[in-house]
Protein backbone atom coordinates (compact mmCIF):
# COMPACT_ATOMS: atom_id res chain seq x y z
CA UNK A 1 0.00 0.00 0.00
CA UNK A 2 1.62 3.66 -0.68
CA UNK A 3 2.69 5.00 2.31
CA UNK A 4 0.93 8.42 1.87
CA UNK A 5 -2.76 5.93 1.79
CA UNK A 6 -2.15 5.84 5.59
CA UNK A 7 -2.91 9.36 6.11
CA UNK A 8 -6.22 8.31 6.47
CA UNK A 9 -5.71 5.90 8.89
CA UNK A 10 -3.89 8.72 11.13
CA UNK A 11 -6.32 11.29 10.42
CA UNK A 12 -9.36 8.86 11.67
CA UNK A 13 -7.29 8.26 14.85
CA UNK A 14 -6.59 12.06 15.08
CA UNK A 15 -10.54 12.91 14.88
CA UNK A 16 -11.58 10.73 17.48
CA UNK A 17 -9.96 13.01 19.48
CA UNK A 18 -10.01 15.79 18.18
CA UNK A 19 -13.15 18.88 17.54
CA UNK A 20 -15.31 18.18 15.00
CA UNK A 21 -14.74 21.85 14.22
CA UNK A 22 -11.61 20.51 12.26
CA UNK A 23 -12.98 17.76 10.34
CA UNK A 24 -14.66 18.80 7.32
CA UNK A 25 -13.09 15.90 5.40
CA UNK A 26 -13.95 14.01 9.11
CA UNK A 27 -13.97 10.42 8.24
CA UNK A 28 -11.23 10.63 5.07
CA UNK A 29 -8.88 12.78 6.12
CA UNK A 30 -7.86 15.30 8.57
CA UNK A 31 -7.81 19.21 7.80
CA UNK A 32 -6.06 21.19 10.13
CA UNK A 33 -4.39 20.97 13.27
CA UNK A 34 -7.56 19.51 15.76
CA UNK A 35 -7.91 21.45 19.42
CA UNK A 36 -8.71 19.41 22.55
CA UNK A 37 -12.57 18.97 23.26
CA UNK A 38 -12.62 21.68 26.00
CA UNK A 39 -12.91 24.05 22.82
CA UNK A 40 -15.11 22.20 20.65
CA UNK A 41 -17.97 21.40 23.39
CA UNK A 42 -17.88 25.56 23.99
CA UNK A 43 -16.57 24.74 27.63
CA UNK A 44 -13.97 27.81 29.02
CA UNK A 45 -11.02 26.08 29.79
CA UNK A 46 -11.80 25.28 33.46
CA UNK A 47 -9.56 22.63 34.55
CA UNK A 48 -8.36 21.51 38.53
CA UNK A 49 -5.37 19.84 38.13
CA UNK A 50 -2.62 20.01 40.85
CA UNK A 51 1.28 20.80 40.15
CA UNK A 52 2.48 23.49 38.90
CA UNK A 53 0.46 22.86 35.57
CA UNK A 54 -1.99 25.30 34.51
CA UNK A 55 -4.40 26.67 36.91
CA UNK A 56 -8.34 26.54 36.43
CA UNK A 57 -9.23 29.88 34.35
CA UNK A 58 -10.25 32.74 37.00
CA UNK A 59 -13.46 35.08 35.67
CA UNK A 60 -13.86 38.21 36.97
CA UNK A 61 -17.23 38.04 38.75
CA UNK A 62 -19.06 40.69 40.54
CA UNK A 63 -19.62 39.47 43.82
CA UNK A 64 -21.04 39.83 47.53
CA UNK A 65 -17.99 38.82 49.69
CA UNK A 66 -19.90 37.62 52.52
CA UNK A 67 -17.67 35.21 54.36
CA UNK A 68 -19.87 32.58 53.64
CA UNK A 69 -19.16 32.98 49.80
CA UNK A 70 -15.69 33.46 50.48
CA UNK A 71 -14.89 30.31 52.27
CA UNK A 72 -16.94 28.31 49.69
CA UNK A 73 -15.33 29.95 46.89
CA UNK A 74 -11.67 29.41 48.06
CA UNK A 75 -12.24 25.91 50.23
CA UNK A 76 -13.63 25.00 46.25
CA UNK A 77 -10.23 26.41 44.63
CA UNK A 78 -7.89 24.48 47.10
CA UNK A 79 -10.24 21.48 46.58
CA UNK A 80 -9.68 21.44 42.90
CA UNK A 81 -6.30 22.29 43.58
CA UNK A 82 -5.80 19.04 45.56
CA UNK A 83 -8.14 16.63 43.18
CA UNK A 84 -10.73 16.58 44.88
CA UNK A 85 -13.10 17.57 42.10
CA UNK A 86 -16.38 16.04 43.63
CA UNK A 87 -15.74 18.53 46.96
CA UNK A 88 -14.83 21.32 44.82
CA UNK A 89 -17.99 20.70 42.69
CA UNK A 90 -20.18 20.58 45.72
CA UNK A 91 -18.83 23.66 46.99
CA UNK A 92 -18.79 25.82 44.08
CA UNK A 93 -22.82 24.90 43.47
CA UNK A 94 -23.11 25.68 47.14
CA UNK A 95 -21.55 29.26 46.57
CA UNK A 96 -23.42 29.65 43.40
CA UNK A 97 -26.85 28.95 45.44
CA UNK A 98 -26.16 31.62 47.64
CA UNK A 99 -26.47 34.48 45.36
CA UNK A 100 -27.58 35.16 41.81
CA UNK A 101 -24.09 36.16 40.26
CA UNK A 102 -24.18 34.24 36.15
CA UNK A 103 -21.12 34.41 36.16
CA UNK A 104 -20.41 32.07 39.34
CA UNK A 105 -23.10 29.67 38.39
CA UNK A 106 -21.61 29.95 34.82
CA UNK A 107 -18.27 28.59 36.42
CA UNK A 108 -19.70 25.99 38.86
CA UNK A 109 -22.00 24.33 35.58
CA UNK A 110 -18.65 24.43 33.63
CA UNK A 111 -16.17 22.56 36.63
CA UNK A 112 -19.30 20.32 37.56
CA UNK A 113 -18.81 19.06 33.94
CA UNK A 114 -15.19 17.82 34.62
CA UNK A 115 -17.35 15.65 37.51
CA UNK A 116 -18.86 13.10 35.20
CA UNK A 117 -21.82 12.70 37.85
CA UNK A 118 -25.18 13.83 36.09
CA UNK A 119 -26.89 14.66 39.32
CA UNK A 120 -23.83 17.49 40.25
CA UNK A 121 -24.07 18.58 36.53
CA UNK A 122 -27.88 19.07 36.59
CA UNK A 123 -27.82 21.18 39.50
CA UNK A 124 -25.04 23.35 38.55
CA UNK A 125 -26.92 23.47 35.00
CA UNK A 126 -30.41 24.29 36.52
CA UNK A 127 -29.03 26.92 38.93
CA UNK A 128 -27.20 28.84 35.95
CA UNK A 129 -30.29 28.46 33.72
CA UNK A 130 -32.15 30.08 36.76
CA UNK A 131 -29.76 33.31 37.49
CA UNK A 132 -29.59 33.63 33.46
CA UNK A 133 -32.42 31.93 31.47
CA UNK A 134 -31.15 33.78 28.43
CA UNK A 135 -27.85 31.93 28.82
CA UNK A 136 -27.57 30.13 25.61
CA UNK A 137 -24.32 27.82 26.54
CA UNK A 138 -26.92 26.33 29.21
CA UNK A 139 -28.72 24.76 26.57
CA UNK A 140 -25.95 23.76 24.61
CA UNK A 141 -24.30 21.83 27.60
CA UNK A 142 -27.04 20.42 28.48
CA UNK A 143 -26.95 18.43 25.52
CA UNK A 144 -24.51 15.38 26.28
CA UNK A 145 -26.20 14.69 29.45
CA UNK A 146 -29.59 14.12 27.57
CA UNK A 147 -27.96 12.02 24.86
CA UNK A 148 -26.77 9.97 28.30
CA UNK A 149 -30.62 9.30 28.84
CA UNK A 150 -31.18 8.73 25.22
CA UNK A 151 -33.39 11.99 25.44
CA UNK A 152 -33.19 12.79 21.97
CA UNK A 153 -36.60 15.13 21.51
CA UNK A 154 -34.80 17.16 24.69
CA UNK A 155 -31.56 17.33 22.41
CA UNK A 156 -33.37 19.34 19.82
CA UNK A 157 -35.25 21.30 21.91
CA UNK A 158 -32.18 22.60 23.73
CA UNK A 159 -30.38 23.26 20.69
CA UNK A 160 -33.09 24.82 19.26
CA UNK A 161 -32.87 27.34 22.08
CA UNK A 162 -29.66 27.71 22.33
CA UNK A 163 -29.82 28.69 19.01
CA UNK A 164 -32.26 31.06 19.01
CA UNK A 165 -30.76 32.62 21.32
CA UNK A 166 -27.63 33.18 20.28
CA UNK A 167 -27.45 32.91 16.67
CA UNK A 168 -23.77 34.67 15.89
CA UNK A 169 -22.33 31.41 17.47
CA UNK A 170 -24.26 29.10 15.47
CA UNK A 171 -21.52 27.45 14.10
CA UNK A 172 -20.16 26.49 17.33
CA UNK A 173 -22.83 25.26 18.69
CA UNK A 174 -23.70 22.89 15.50
CA UNK A 175 -20.10 22.03 16.32
CA UNK A 176 -20.78 21.03 19.90
CA UNK A 177 -23.77 19.39 18.76
CA UNK A 178 -22.37 17.06 16.04
CA UNK A 179 -19.15 16.16 17.85
CA UNK A 180 -21.56 15.25 20.53
CA UNK A 181 -24.05 12.75 18.05
CA UNK A 182 -20.81 11.26 16.88
CA UNK A 183 -19.49 10.54 20.36
CA UNK A 184 -22.79 8.84 20.73
CA UNK A 185 -22.80 6.44 17.47
CA UNK A 186 -26.17 6.38 16.39
CA UNK A 187 -26.20 7.23 13.18
CA UNK A 188 -29.93 6.97 12.50
CA UNK A 189 -30.95 9.41 15.77
CA UNK A 190 -27.90 11.22 15.43
CA UNK A 191 -28.82 12.40 12.00
CA UNK A 192 -32.71 12.70 12.61
CA UNK A 193 -31.75 14.90 15.03
CA UNK A 194 -30.16 17.01 12.63
CA UNK A 195 -32.91 17.22 10.35
CA UNK A 196 -35.62 18.22 13.48
CA UNK A 197 -33.66 21.73 14.17
CA UNK A 198 -35.54 24.28 13.16
CA UNK A 199 -32.31 25.60 11.21
CA UNK A 200 -31.92 22.53 9.11
CA UNK A 201 -35.86 22.90 8.59
CA UNK A 202 -35.10 26.38 6.90
CA UNK A 203 -32.56 25.54 4.92
CA UNK A 204 -29.23 27.04 6.46
CA UNK A 205 -26.10 25.99 4.81
CA UNK A 206 -24.68 25.59 8.04
CA UNK A 207 -26.60 23.16 9.45
CA UNK A 208 -27.08 21.05 6.19
CA UNK A 209 -23.19 21.24 6.11
CA UNK A 210 -23.43 19.98 9.39
CA UNK A 211 -25.78 17.26 8.76
CA UNK A 212 -23.23 16.12 5.41
CA UNK A 213 -20.40 16.11 7.54
CA UNK A 214 -22.33 13.44 10.45
CA UNK A 215 -23.52 11.57 7.57
CA UNK A 216 -19.83 11.30 6.24
CA UNK A 217 -18.49 10.56 9.83
CA UNK A 218 -21.67 7.58 10.29
CA UNK A 219 -20.06 6.46 6.79
CA UNK A 220 -23.87 7.36 5.13
CA UNK A 221 -21.67 8.08 1.81
CA UNK A 222 -24.32 8.61 -0.54
CA UNK A 223 -26.42 10.72 1.95
CA UNK A 224 -23.31 12.90 2.58
CA UNK A 225 -22.83 13.27 -1.01
CA UNK A 226 -26.60 14.11 -1.78
CA UNK A 227 -26.56 16.89 1.00
CA UNK A 228 -23.20 18.15 -0.12
CA UNK A 229 -24.22 18.00 -3.91
CA UNK A 230 -26.79 20.55 -2.75
CA UNK A 231 -24.68 22.70 -0.92
CA UNK A 232 -22.58 23.09 -4.05
CA UNK A 233 -25.37 24.16 -6.48
CA UNK A 234 -25.94 26.99 -4.69
CA UNK A 235 -22.92 27.73 -3.56
CA UNK A 236 -20.30 26.13 -5.74
CA UNK A 237 -17.23 27.85 -4.20
CA UNK A 238 -17.27 26.86 -0.99
CA UNK A 239 -14.18 25.61 0.10
CA UNK A 240 -15.40 23.87 2.85
CA UNK A 241 -17.96 21.99 0.47
CA UNK A 242 -15.47 21.28 -2.16
CA UNK A 243 -13.19 19.77 0.33
CA UNK A 244 -15.81 17.33 1.59
CA UNK A 245 -17.29 16.79 -2.04
CA UNK A 246 -13.44 15.39 -2.97
CA UNK A 247 -13.32 13.27 -0.02
CA UNK A 248 -16.11 11.50 -0.71
CA UNK A 249 -15.37 10.96 -4.06
CA UNK A 250 -11.99 9.53 -2.87
CA UNK A 251 -13.95 7.40 -0.90
CA UNK A 252 -15.83 6.41 -4.11
CA UNK A 253 -12.10 5.49 -5.63
CA UNK A 254 -12.84 8.57 -7.95
CA UNK A 255 -9.47 10.36 -6.96
CA UNK A 256 -8.64 11.69 -10.42
CA UNK A 257 -12.17 13.35 -10.62
CA UNK A 258 -11.72 14.93 -6.89
CA UNK A 259 -8.10 16.07 -7.74
CA UNK A 260 -10.37 17.80 -10.85
CA UNK A 261 -12.82 19.03 -8.32
CA UNK A 262 -10.49 21.12 -6.07
CA UNK A 263 -7.70 21.64 -8.66
CA UNK A 264 -8.30 25.01 -9.43
CA UNK A 265 -9.71 26.33 -5.95
CA UNK A 266 -7.19 24.90 -4.29
CA UNK A 267 -3.88 26.30 -5.91
CA UNK A 268 -5.41 30.24 -6.06
CA UNK A 269 -4.20 32.30 -3.75
CA UNK A 270 -5.77 32.28 -0.53
CA UNK A 271 -6.81 28.89 -0.57
CA UNK A 272 -7.60 27.54 2.66
CA UNK A 273 -5.17 25.81 4.63
CA UNK A 274 -7.78 22.15 5.05
CA UNK A 275 -8.59 22.67 1.32
CA UNK A 276 -4.75 22.68 -0.04
CA UNK A 277 -4.07 19.78 3.08
CA UNK A 278 -7.20 18.23 1.16
CA UNK A 279 -5.49 18.69 -2.57
CA UNK A 280 -1.71 17.63 -0.99
CA UNK A 281 -3.08 14.35 0.29
CA UNK A 282 -5.33 13.41 -2.94
CA UNK A 283 -1.97 13.95 -5.22
CA UNK A 284 0.16 11.70 -2.69
CA UNK A 285 -2.48 9.22 -3.14
CA UNK A 286 -2.64 9.33 -6.65
CA UNK A 287 1.01 9.09 -7.60
CA UNK A 288 2.01 12.60 -7.89
CA UNK A 289 4.31 12.54 -4.79
CA UNK A 290 7.17 15.21 -5.52
CA UNK A 291 3.98 17.71 -5.86
CA UNK A 292 2.00 16.45 -2.77
CA UNK A 293 5.32 17.18 -1.15
CA UNK A 294 5.68 21.04 -2.63
CA UNK A 295 2.20 21.33 -0.98
CA UNK A 296 2.50 19.61 2.09
CA UNK A 297 5.76 22.04 2.50
CA UNK A 298 3.92 25.17 2.01
CA UNK A 299 1.74 24.12 4.86
CA UNK A 300 4.25 23.40 7.02
CA UNK A 301 6.04 26.80 6.28
CA UNK A 302 2.69 28.93 7.03
CA UNK A 303 2.13 26.36 10.17
CA UNK A 304 4.95 24.76 11.77
CA UNK A 305 2.70 23.75 14.56
CA UNK A 306 -0.20 21.23 11.83
CA UNK A 307 0.92 17.46 13.20
CA UNK A 308 -1.59 16.52 10.19
CA UNK A 309 1.04 18.09 7.63
CA UNK A 310 4.45 17.34 9.50
CA UNK A 311 2.73 13.19 9.80
CA UNK A 312 1.65 13.62 5.61
CA UNK A 313 5.23 14.87 5.37
CA UNK A 314 6.95 12.22 7.26
CA UNK A 315 4.90 9.22 4.92
CA UNK A 316 6.04 11.16 2.06
CA UNK A 317 9.56 11.08 3.08
CA UNK A 318 9.53 7.25 4.60
CA UNK A 319 7.90 6.44 0.72
CA UNK A 320 11.23 7.82 -1.17
CA UNK A 321 13.10 5.98 2.02
CA UNK A 322 14.84 8.92 3.30
CA UNK A 323 15.16 7.50 7.40
CA UNK A 324 16.69 10.77 8.45
CA UNK A 325 14.16 13.30 7.03
CA UNK A 326 11.00 10.59 8.32
CA UNK A 327 12.15 10.55 11.89
CA UNK A 328 12.24 14.62 11.70
CA UNK A 329 8.88 14.70 11.25
CA UNK A 330 8.20 12.34 13.58
CA UNK A 331 9.86 13.17 16.12
CA UNK A 332 7.97 16.45 16.07
CA UNK A 333 4.82 14.68 16.41
CA UNK A 334 6.12 12.55 19.51
CA UNK A 335 7.37 16.36 21.05
CA UNK A 336 3.93 17.72 20.23
CA UNK A 337 2.26 14.83 22.01
CA UNK A 338 1.10 12.40 19.15
CA UNK A 339 -2.39 12.79 19.65
CA UNK A 340 -3.19 9.71 16.89
CA UNK A 341 -0.64 7.41 19.14
CA UNK A 342 1.01 6.59 15.81
CA UNK A 343 4.06 8.30 15.73
CA UNK A 344 6.17 5.74 17.48
CA UNK A 345 5.24 3.26 15.12
CA UNK A 346 6.52 5.47 12.41
CA UNK A 347 9.44 6.32 14.28
CA UNK A 348 10.15 2.55 14.36
CA UNK A 349 10.06 2.40 10.68
CA UNK A 350 11.88 5.23 10.66
CA UNK A 351 14.76 3.62 12.35
CA UNK A 352 14.56 0.40 10.94
CA UNK A 353 15.35 1.88 7.58
CA UNK A 354 18.38 3.78 8.93
CA UNK A 355 19.47 0.60 10.29
CA UNK A 356 19.13 1.86 13.70
CA UNK A 357 17.65 -1.75 15.02
CA UNK A 358 17.99 -1.21 18.56
CA UNK A 359 16.21 1.82 18.59
CA UNK A 360 13.39 0.77 16.05
CA UNK A 361 12.65 -1.84 18.59
CA UNK A 362 12.52 0.76 21.54
CA UNK A 363 9.88 2.19 19.83
CA UNK A 364 7.51 -0.17 18.14
CA UNK A 365 7.29 -1.83 21.71
CA UNK A 366 6.35 1.95 22.52
CA UNK A 367 3.00 2.43 20.38
CA UNK A 368 0.14 2.70 22.83
CA UNK A 369 -2.00 -0.75 23.17
CA UNK A 370 -5.18 2.02 22.21
CA UNK A 371 -3.20 3.32 18.87
CA UNK A 372 -4.63 1.51 15.63
CA UNK A 373 -1.04 1.11 14.95
CA UNK A 374 -0.31 -1.47 17.80
CA UNK A 375 -1.08 -5.00 16.53
CA UNK A 376 1.36 -3.90 13.25
CA UNK A 377 3.81 -2.44 15.28
CA UNK A 378 4.20 -5.75 17.38
CA UNK A 379 4.68 -7.59 14.13
CA UNK A 380 7.72 -5.73 13.14
CA UNK A 381 8.98 -6.39 16.64
CA UNK A 382 8.90 -9.66 16.83
CA UNK A 383 9.92 -10.12 13.12
CA UNK A 384 12.97 -7.85 13.94
CA UNK A 385 13.71 -10.04 17.12
CA UNK A 386 13.57 -12.85 14.98
CA UNK A 387 16.32 -11.43 12.53
CA UNK A 388 18.47 -10.44 15.13
CA UNK A 389 18.07 -14.46 16.16
CA UNK A 390 16.47 -13.82 19.33
CA UNK A 391 13.65 -16.08 18.87
CA UNK A 392 12.84 -16.86 22.66
CA UNK A 393 12.62 -13.25 23.03
CA UNK A 394 10.12 -12.87 20.51
CA UNK A 395 8.27 -15.76 22.14
CA UNK A 396 8.22 -14.63 25.54
CA UNK A 397 7.06 -11.07 24.23
CA UNK A 398 3.96 -13.16 22.80
CA UNK A 399 3.31 -14.84 25.90
CA UNK A 400 3.41 -11.22 27.98
CA UNK A 401 1.01 -10.02 25.50
CA UNK A 402 -1.66 -12.69 25.58
CA UNK A 403 -1.24 -12.33 29.65
CA UNK A 404 -1.77 -8.54 29.42
CA UNK A 405 -4.61 -8.77 26.53
CA UNK A 406 -6.58 -11.92 26.83
CA UNK A 407 -9.36 -10.68 25.22
CA UNK A 408 -6.90 -11.21 22.62
CA UNK A 409 -5.03 -14.28 23.51
CA UNK A 410 -6.04 -16.43 20.63
CA UNK A 411 -5.03 -13.73 18.08
CA UNK A 412 -2.06 -13.92 19.58
CA UNK A 413 -1.37 -17.45 19.70
CA UNK A 414 -2.47 -17.55 16.26
CA UNK A 415 0.23 -15.02 15.48
CA UNK A 416 2.79 -17.18 16.88
CA UNK A 417 2.08 -20.50 15.48
CA UNK A 418 2.31 -18.25 11.79
CA UNK A 419 5.66 -16.95 12.92
CA UNK A 420 7.06 -20.55 14.08
CA UNK A 421 6.12 -21.58 10.34
CA UNK A 422 7.92 -18.74 8.91
CA UNK A 423 10.90 -19.51 10.92
CA UNK A 424 11.22 -23.35 9.92
CA UNK A 425 9.53 -24.50 13.53
CA UNK A 426 6.59 -26.56 12.74
CA UNK A 427 6.75 -28.84 15.73
CA UNK A 428 6.50 -25.38 17.46
CA UNK A 429 3.86 -24.30 15.95
CA UNK A 430 2.10 -27.38 16.46
CA UNK A 431 2.65 -27.37 19.81
CA UNK A 432 1.70 -23.28 20.44
CA UNK A 433 -1.45 -24.30 18.57
CA UNK A 434 -1.96 -27.63 20.84
CA UNK A 435 -1.58 -25.40 24.04
CA UNK A 436 -4.17 -22.45 23.05
CA UNK A 437 -6.91 -25.36 22.54
CA UNK A 438 -6.29 -26.52 25.82
CA UNK A 439 -6.96 -22.59 27.09
CA UNK A 440 -9.76 -22.25 24.32
CA UNK A 441 -11.51 -25.25 23.41
CA UNK A 442 -13.60 -25.63 20.23
CA UNK A 443 -12.18 -22.48 18.69
CA UNK A 444 -12.22 -22.69 14.65
CA UNK A 445 -9.87 -20.66 13.89
CA UNK A 446 -6.78 -22.66 16.14
CA UNK A 447 -8.89 -25.92 14.74
CA UNK A 448 -7.84 -24.89 11.60
CA UNK A 449 -4.79 -23.47 12.06
CA UNK A 450 -3.63 -26.39 13.77
CA UNK A 451 -4.79 -28.65 11.27
CA UNK A 452 -2.55 -27.12 8.66
CA UNK A 453 0.11 -26.62 10.73
CA UNK A 454 -0.39 -30.85 11.31
CA UNK A 455 -0.35 -31.55 7.66
CA UNK A 456 3.23 -30.63 7.05
CA UNK A 457 4.51 -32.79 9.66
CA UNK A 458 2.44 -35.74 8.69
CA UNK A 459 -0.07 -35.96 11.58
CA UNK A 460 -2.35 -36.25 9.16
CA UNK A 461 -4.50 -38.01 11.74
CA UNK A 462 -5.16 -34.57 13.77
CA UNK A 463 -5.34 -32.78 10.39
CA UNK A 464 -8.49 -35.15 10.38
CA UNK A 465 -9.40 -35.23 13.69
CA UNK A 466 -9.09 -31.02 13.92
CA UNK A 467 -11.34 -30.81 10.61
CA UNK A 468 -14.36 -32.97 11.12
CA UNK A 469 -14.02 -30.87 15.22
CA UNK A 470 -15.14 -27.99 12.86
CA UNK A 471 -17.89 -29.43 11.06
CA UNK A 472 -19.29 -30.39 13.83
CA UNK A 473 -19.51 -27.32 15.04
CA UNK A 474 -20.44 -25.69 12.22
CA UNK A 475 -21.34 -28.52 9.11
CA UNK A 476 -21.36 -25.88 6.57
CA UNK A 477 -17.63 -24.58 6.94
CA UNK A 478 -16.74 -24.94 3.35
CA UNK A 479 -13.29 -24.18 4.34
CA UNK A 480 -12.95 -27.09 6.47
CA UNK A 481 -14.70 -28.96 3.81
CA UNK A 482 -11.93 -28.28 1.08
CA UNK A 483 -8.81 -28.81 3.03
CA UNK A 484 -10.25 -32.27 4.53
CA UNK A 485 -11.04 -32.98 0.84
CA UNK A 486 -7.79 -32.03 -0.38
CA UNK A 487 -6.02 -33.61 1.54
CA UNK A 488 -7.37 -36.51 1.31
CA UNK A 489 -7.60 -36.45 -2.13
CA UNK A 490 -3.24 -35.05 -2.43
CA UNK A 491 -2.59 -37.79 0.80
CA UNK A 492 -4.54 -40.77 0.74
CA UNK A 493 -6.29 -42.86 -1.68
CA UNK A 494 -10.06 -42.11 -0.12
CA UNK A 495 -10.64 -39.83 -3.36
CA UNK A 496 -14.68 -40.62 -3.43
CA UNK A 497 -14.49 -39.33 0.01
CA UNK A 498 -12.52 -36.51 -0.86
CA UNK A 499 -15.04 -35.96 -3.95
CA UNK A 500 -18.26 -35.60 -1.92
CA UNK A 501 -16.48 -33.49 0.52
CA UNK A 502 -14.95 -30.74 -2.26
CA UNK A 503 -18.01 -30.73 -4.12
CA UNK A 504 -20.02 -29.27 -0.76
CA UNK A 505 -17.81 -27.04 -0.29
CA UNK A 506 -18.72 -25.61 -4.11
CA UNK A 507 -22.22 -25.68 -3.14
CA UNK A 508 -21.64 -23.29 -0.22
CA UNK A 509 -19.05 -21.44 -2.63
CA UNK A 510 -19.42 -21.27 -6.12
CA UNK A 511 -16.63 -20.43 -8.54
CA UNK A 512 -13.89 -20.27 -5.74
CA UNK A 513 -10.88 -20.79 -7.58
CA UNK A 514 -9.15 -22.70 -4.31
CA UNK A 515 -11.86 -25.17 -4.10
CA UNK A 516 -12.45 -25.84 -8.01
CA UNK A 517 -8.83 -26.43 -8.39
CA UNK A 518 -9.53 -29.44 -5.32
CA UNK A 519 -12.06 -30.79 -7.26
CA UNK A 520 -10.24 -31.06 -10.47
CA UNK A 521 -7.31 -32.77 -8.92
CA UNK A 522 -9.10 -34.97 -7.36
CA UNK A 523 -10.41 -35.74 -10.66
CA UNK A 524 -7.22 -35.98 -11.56
CA UNK A 525 -6.36 -38.58 -8.97
CA UNK A 526 -9.94 -40.87 -10.07
CA UNK A 527 -8.36 -41.03 -13.61
CA UNK A 528 -10.79 -38.48 -14.86
CA UNK A 529 -8.41 -35.81 -16.92
CA UNK A 530 -10.82 -34.87 -19.01
CA UNK A 531 -12.91 -33.26 -15.71
CA UNK A 532 -9.37 -32.48 -14.31
CA UNK A 533 -8.37 -30.08 -17.04
CA UNK A 534 -11.47 -28.44 -17.30
CA UNK A 535 -12.10 -27.56 -13.41
CA UNK A 536 -7.68 -26.63 -13.34
CA UNK A 537 -8.58 -24.56 -16.73
CA UNK A 538 -11.67 -22.83 -14.46
CA UNK A 539 -9.34 -22.34 -11.03
CA UNK A 540 -6.98 -20.50 -13.20
CA UNK A 541 -9.11 -18.34 -15.57
CA UNK A 542 -10.27 -17.00 -11.82
CA UNK A 543 -6.78 -16.68 -10.22
CA UNK A 544 -3.74 -17.38 -11.36
CA UNK A 545 -1.90 -19.20 -8.53
CA UNK A 546 1.27 -21.12 -8.68
CA UNK A 547 -0.30 -24.24 -7.31
CA UNK A 548 -3.09 -23.89 -10.13
CA UNK A 549 -0.78 -23.78 -12.58
CA UNK A 550 1.36 -26.75 -11.12
CA UNK A 551 -1.56 -28.73 -10.96
CA UNK A 552 -2.78 -27.98 -14.37
CA UNK A 553 0.46 -28.14 -15.96
CA UNK A 554 0.45 -31.53 -14.60
CA UNK A 555 -2.75 -32.69 -15.87
CA UNK A 556 -1.62 -31.63 -19.18
CA UNK A 557 1.73 -33.23 -19.48
CA UNK A 558 0.23 -36.99 -18.54
CA UNK A 559 -2.03 -36.28 -21.37
CA UNK A 560 0.79 -35.43 -23.86
CA UNK A 561 -0.03 -31.82 -24.51
CA UNK A 562 4.03 -31.38 -23.36
CA UNK A 563 4.28 -27.57 -24.57
CA UNK A 564 1.45 -26.10 -23.24
CA UNK A 565 2.17 -28.15 -20.04
CA UNK A 566 5.77 -26.52 -19.88
CA UNK A 567 4.16 -22.72 -20.68
CA UNK A 568 1.91 -23.34 -17.57
CA UNK A 569 4.97 -23.76 -15.78
CA UNK A 570 6.37 -21.31 -16.89
CA UNK A 571 3.88 -18.95 -15.76
CA UNK A 572 4.07 -20.38 -12.33
CA UNK A 573 7.99 -20.07 -12.44
CA UNK A 574 7.40 -16.30 -12.71
CA UNK A 575 5.11 -15.93 -9.72
CA UNK A 576 7.16 -17.91 -7.43
CA UNK A 577 10.26 -20.01 -8.71
CA UNK A 578 10.75 -22.03 -5.35
CA UNK A 579 6.84 -22.98 -4.52
CA UNK A 580 6.95 -26.47 -2.90
CA UNK A 581 4.22 -28.21 -5.20
CA UNK A 582 5.68 -26.56 -8.31
CA UNK A 583 9.80 -27.72 -7.61
CA UNK A 584 8.04 -31.25 -6.61
CA UNK A 585 6.00 -31.22 -9.72
CA UNK A 586 8.92 -30.59 -12.07
CA UNK A 587 11.26 -32.63 -10.27
CA UNK A 588 8.77 -35.76 -10.30
CA UNK A 589 8.01 -35.32 -14.19
CA UNK A 590 10.67 -33.61 -16.09
CA UNK A 591 14.15 -34.61 -14.36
Amino acid sequence: MDLLQQLRGYCKQFASSATWLMIPILLFGCAATAQQSDENNSLEAVELIDGDTEKPAQTEMDLPLTPELVYYILTAEIAGQRGQLDIAVDLYNQAAELTDSPELAGRSARISTFSRDPQRINRALTRWQEVSPGEAEVYVMRVPFLLMEDNYPEVVKSMNRALALDPENKERYLESLAANLSEKGDPERGLQTLLELDLYQQDDPDARFTYARLAAYFQRFEVAEIAVDGLLKEYPRNEAYLGLKADLLQTFNKNEEALKLIAKAAEQDGASESLRFTYGKLLGESGQSDKAKRIFEELHLENPDNPDVIFALGLLALEREDGPTAKTFFSQLLQMGDAGGQASYFMGLAEEMNDNIDSALVWFASVPADSQRFEMAQTRYINLLAKQGDIDKARQHLKLLRQERPQQAIDFYLFEAAFLRDQGMPEESFNVLSEALINHPGNIDLLYSRAMVAESIDKLDVLESDLRTILKIDPNNSQALNALGYTLTDRTDRHDEALELINKALELRPNDPYYLDSLGWVYYRLGDLEKAEYYLREAVAIQADVEFLAHLGEVLWVQNKKSEARKHWGEASKLDADNKVLQETLQRLTK
